[in-house]
């Protein structure tokens, strides 16, 4: 499946990717992005990921990727309420987009496929673009009753394009799955890198660069996708000091069948993960 025009909004390390991967597969004849940073634009432009920029969304875009901001992304799909192109968004927070849209003037568009690859990186900005980032990634799709067959064909296609493969799960569902897989990390690894001092650095190994990478994320972004999914994220917090007071509670007591049991099970569990 091939189409002739396609939009990006928001040619950052996410949008930029994905038409560096659409450029590559030759999914689309033309690939303009809409991007507002001056900067970011020329980038984009200067390394061949779009062929123009332009001020809005072609009348006549066959697709339209909204890579905005998670909070954002009901609100770009409002205007393209009356745009005849199927569009999809790649927010990390599902729910509330849909609720939003739902609730929203316009309601919620058939031709609008909520979507989210399961990928990225600590970096931002169309510098970072990387056409195989979604490479071997889950794209999860969360079509609603009033989401066109149609539509989730094509997008399924587009992420087909760039390299995915594409699951389907309820809006909450993904949520509550992301909270664990993606948000809470991200929100230990900043919580952590709290008490670390710089003096510390130099005694550190893989394993400290390992955990703490993502603590290199854009703040602003990721305050605002853990303040989207709050609910979900804090009940999956809640799950978490709740296994870390097994262990110090172990290690308190000098309880060591407590304290290698809770941590040959995370082993276990960590061992069956394809790496």
């Amino acid at each position: 499946m091939r189409v002739d025009l396609a939009a990006i909004v928001g040619v950052g390390l996410i949008g930029g990717s994905l038409a560096g991967a659409w450029r590559e597969a030759g999914f689309a004849g033309r690939i303009v992005g809409v991007e507002p940073d001056g900067e970011a634009a020329r980038v984009a432009l200067e390394r061949g990921l779009v062929d123009d920029i332009v001020d809005a969304v072609p009348a006549d875009a066959d697709i339209v990727a909204i890579c905005a901001p998670s909070d954002l992304v009901a609100g770009e799909v409002t205007k393209l309420k009356d745009h005849s192109g199927v569009c999809f968004d790649v927010g990390s927070v599902k729910g509330p987009i849909v609720e939003a849209l739902e609730n929203g003037p316009g309601g919620l568009p058939e031709r609008f496929v909520p979507a989210h690859p399961i990928a990225g990186a600590e970096h931002s900005g169309p510098a970072f673009a990387d056409a195989s980032l979604f490479q071997g990634a889950i794209t999860v799709l969360t079509p609603t009753d009033a989401t066109s067959e149609t539509a989730v064909e094509l997008v399924t296609a587009a992420w087909a394009a760039a390299g995915t493969t594409v699951a389907m799960l309820e809006p909450a569902d993904h949520d509550e799955m992301l909270a664990v897989t993606s948000h809470l990390p991200h929100l230990l690894a900043f919580a952590f890198m709290q008490q670390v001092d710089r003096s510390q650095f130099e005694f550190t190994g893989g394993g400290f660069r390992d955990f703490t990478r993502i603590a290199g994320a854009n703040p602003e972004l990721w305050w605002r996708i853990l303040r989207m999914n709050r609910d979900a994220v804090l009940a999956a917090s809640d799950a978490f000091s709740a296994n870390l007071a097994v262990l110090t509670e172990a290690l308190a007591g000098d309880d060591a069948e407590m304290g290698i049991e809770a941590l040959e099970n995370a082993a276990e569990k960590r061992g069956r993960y394809p790496t």
